[in-house]
């Protein structure tokens, strides 16, 4: 197995926080200048979001999980990571195979967790944001942005037109000293108004701002937070 497929099977145990400082650093590195591997990354962060919100869940209620039961998903998916790390033939993908399936279970199979077979109705769960400002850096683009403060990091919600049609970026979360944490890509749509949710490691109180770069490197639009 060559060096990028031994980084890239670190991604899974990078985005469950199982990774020592030498492997973070090592695979932070490899991200900066790989594409392929910082878009895997994009889509295996929500998923291991959606696992680490398990944890904060309130006490059961009828058509809820109990919750005992997040930690032992969470606990079995930190395990598949770390096991993940010491085979060669593991790949990401099994991370967000299990991942997946894990919560194809849950919402299947909540009503069997619980005494009551009363049919009640979700509870809503909103996500507070916070509005930051965006300086567009580039000729014919407007953008707007928020925050969500995760447990697991921060969610940039970024709205935006003008970005060339079909071109390719990338949105970094910028850390208080420059460091830089991927937050994932997109692909632009010209005057159309899109809307893209972008996902980053960093905690807010570790979060600066962030930077939207073109193909070339360039800036095209960035932000500093408050």
């Amino acid at each position: 197995m060559n060096e990028h497929e031994r980084l890239r099977v670190d991604l899974g145990a990078y985005v469950l926080g199982q990774l020592d400082e030498e492997s973070t650093a090592r695979l932070e590195q490899h991200l900066d200048g790989c594409d392929r591997c910082t878009a895997e990354l994009g889509e295996l962060t929500p998923v291991a979001a959606a696992l680490a919100d398990l944890r904060v869940r309130p006490a059961a209620s009828p058509g809820e999980p109990p919750p005992a039961l997040g930690d032992r998903v969470v606990g079995a998916v930190e395990q598949a990571a770390r096991a993940e790390r010491r085979t060669s033939w593991a790949r990401t993908a099994g991370i967000a195979g299990v991942a997946a399936a894990v919560a194809l279970v849950l919402s299947l199979g909540v009503q069997s967790l619980t005494d009551d077979p009363t049919p009640t109705t979700p509870a809503v769960r909103t996500v507070p944001t916070e509005a930051v400002s965006v300086r567009d850096e580039a000729p014919g683009v407007r953008a707007s942005a928020a925050l969500v403060n995760h447990t697991w990091g921060v969610e940039v919600k970024l709205r935006a037109s003008g970005f060339e049609d079909g071109g390719r970026y990338r949105v970094d979360v910028l850390g208080p000293d420059g460091d830089r944490f991927p937050a994932g890509e997109f692909v632009g749509t010209g005057t159309r108004e899109m809307d893209c949710n972008l996902n980053s490691s960093v905690l807010r109180d570790q979060a600066a701002g962030f930077e939207v770069t073109d193909g070339d490197g360039r800036v095209v639009a960035a932000s500093t937070f408050g």
